[in-house]
């Protein structure tokens, strides 16, 4: 599925594109069925004012679900963080919440208890056109790895403490990476990455997957517990699920919350 370069690629820039995975009318068809559901979660029709960061909304539409299971996401992500994962959860955004225009400098998760050996990741499909400029992630290639990560705590400090110039450089101009995109591309996410987002622009409606690997220590279960803890309550939709793929993502996932 993956070549050796772009495995090598997302291990040591923690980020890969895969461009134009899905072709412009299955892109399309993720366009419809997402404004389906946040129209259905915002009950505001086509307002375009509104905005949505929700969770759980792809386990609950069968049409979202099977992207789990696709090989483009599922043989990739197996790949990339070997064949035993799991389900960690989903987000949806839809519009721009007027707090988060940008989205200031961090990693996902605390200095305090982070696990960088942990690869928590995200597929990201972006359903709309983004460019630097225009709302497109930006990120610190490099930066879930030590000593780089521990040496960028400043950002994560200045994140939380809303400091607009860490480093005495503005947040948009420090440097980094923004991955543009088109419907259709496919971007997986180191989610111990740096990154930001500056100058959200229009409907900017994205659909996260969020895995990782089967955690096999105290240490990176207590992290999931801490920091996804519905990672160890499937959805009901995992639970009734025939599809071995699903299945698999949550098999046995309640005995490791113990």
């Amino acid at each position: 599925m993956l070549s050796d370069e772009q495995i090598a690629h997302f291990h040591t820039f923690g980020f890969l594109v895969m461009r134009q995975a899905f072709a412009t009318d299955e892109a399309e068809a993720l366009i419809s069925e997402a404004d389906a559901a946040y129209a259905e979660k915002l009950d505001r029709g086509g307002d375009e004012s509104a905005y949505l960061w929700a969770s759980e909304v792809v386990e609950e539409r069968p049409a979202l679900m099977r992207l789990l299971e696709d090989d483009r996401i599922y043989l990739a992500t197996s790949e990339l963080l070997g064949e035993d994962f799991i389900w960690i959860g989903s987000e949806v955004m839809w519009g721009i919440d007027p707090k988060l225009a940008d989205h200031t400098w961090h990693f996902d998760g605390h200095k305090t208890s982070r696990h960088l050996d942990y690869p928590r990741t995200k597929v990201m499909l972006y359903l709309d056109q983004q460019r630097r400029e225009t709302g497109a992630i930006r990120v610190i290639p490099g930066s879930h790895r030590d000593p780089f990560h521990r040496s960028l705590f400043p950002l994560q400090d200045a994140h939380l403490g809303g400091d607009p110039s860490p480093f005495g450089i503005d947040g948009p101009e420090m440097p980094a990476c923004a991955i543009e995109t088109d419907p259709g591309d496919l971007v997986f996410f180191n989610q111990w990455l740096y990154h930001a987002v500056y100058g959200k622009t229009g409907k900017r409606r994205v659909i996260v997957l969020k895995f990782g690997p089967r955690p096999k220590t105290e240490a990176h279960l207590a992290m999931l517990r801490d920091g996804a803890p519905n990672a160890f309550k499937p959805h009901a939709s995992f639970l009734k699920s025939g599809r071995p793929r699903i299945r698999r993502l949550t098999e046995e996932i309640g005995k490791l919350a113990r």
